[in-house]
């Protein structure tokens, strides 16, 4: 766990210090896996990465300066730190089976709670490199994040009992164009103070690449955002209580634009998506217990497995799950597949406490 309070670069140095031994090991599996599907070697991936730098600050001026305490605090280069925050837009085109998300309340009283998960699906090496990153901002609400050593954010809840679940789309609009990454907006979504200002911080800026994004609070609100680089013009909105998605476009193609996912023969995203709708749809009361248990689903790879046979710089495996009670502020995570690894409750209030 790294715990991190005070401004951008005071936060960033302290994270870096931290999980210094997981970033390094961060730009290890990086350097791995830009070289395997880029065929860039990582002087060239960090002078690719300089070009959203602009972009970044011009979205959120605390993000660049937290970026190059991490990079202090782990003594590492700011061109590193900043090159994992864009492996998204660096491997831009590049379909890929990250994550299956879900979101759903605990029953259908007025006092129901709101549960939100995701299994976040990458590389077996990136097990090896996960923090729980807990941070107190002095301009902004605490947070949590489940997140690679190194990165800003991804799957996770903040103290306004905003909650976030994130997975990878791919689209042909994804050319690798300057804009705002997809890293960044995640974070800037568990730094809002209101469920409104994290929808503002997926559709107003200029997206770099295509992304979902499924956001819900407390309250009772949710919301998925379906999202190709661009404006608010290229975001999808579905505004229900029960959501489900998986990593390709659940709307249909169109002119300019089409999803790669589909494209790919090897992909499980269809039978995922298919077996999350059919879980959330389903009537009755719904525990974390339930949660968890609909990510161990093997039958439609919701929990992947890597292939023994393919090298691991190439397999996909479930490398973390984690299931959130948006309104009691509780999360789970688990350290592995689901199917294998225990869950560990964690308690927001408690985890904010440590970084007071």
């Amino acid at each position: 766990m790294v715990v991190v309070s005070g401004g951008p670069r005071e936060r960033g140095r302290a994270y870096g210090e931290q999980a210094r031994e997981r970033v390094h090991r961060s730009l290890e599996l990086y350097q791995d896996v830009f070289r395997h599907y880029t065929g860039m070697r990582w002087p060239a991936v960090r002078d690719r990465a300089g070009v959203f730098a602009g972009p970044i600050d011009a979205y959120d001026v605390r993000l660049l300066p937290e970026i190059e305490g991490i990079a202090e605090g782990a003594a590492v280069d700011a061109e590193d730190v900043l090159a994992l925050n864009v492996r998204t837009e660096v491997m831009f085109g590049m379909a890929s089976p990250e994550c299956t998300a879900l979101c759903t309340p605990t029953g259908s009283n007025e006092g129901a709670h709101v549960l939100l998960a995701e299994n976040w699906d990458w590389k077996p090496g990136a097990r090896g490199t996960c923090v729980l990153l807990v941070e107190a901002p002095h301009d902004g609400p605490p947070f949590v994040t489940l997140a690679e050593a190194g990165m800003l954010a991804k799957c996770g809840m903040n103290e306004q009992g905003i909650g976030l679940a994130a997975t990878a789309l791919t689209s042909t609009l994804d050319r690798g164009a300057p804009g705002v990454p997809f890293h960044a907006i995640l974070r800037r979504v568990l730094v809002s103070s209101s469920f409104d200002e994290a929808v503002d911080a997926v559709t107003a800026p200029t997206r770099a690449s295509s992304g979902n994004f499924m956001i819900a609070s407390r309250n009772g609100r949710a919301i998925n955002l379906e999202a190709a680089p661009g404006g608010a013009d290229q975001v999808y909105r579905s505004d229900r209580e029960r959501l489900a998605h998986a990593n390709h476009f659940l709307r249909l193609s169109r002119d300019g634009f089409k999803d790669l996912e589909r494209f790919d023969d090897t992909s499980t995203s269809l039978a995922r998506q298919a077996a999350a709708e059919t879980w959330v749809s389903k009537t009755g009361e719904r525990s974390i217990e339930d949660v968890l248990e609909a990510l161990r689903d093997h039958s439609a790879s919701v929990c992947q497995h890597a292939d023994v046979d393919t090298p691991p710089v190439a397999a996909y495996e479930t490398v973390a799950a984690m299931a959130m009670d948006l309104t009691d502020g509780t999360l789970w995570v688990t350290e592995g597949a689901p199917c294998t690894a225990a869950a560990e409750r964690f308690e927001l209030g408690s985890l904010v406490a440590l970084a007071a």
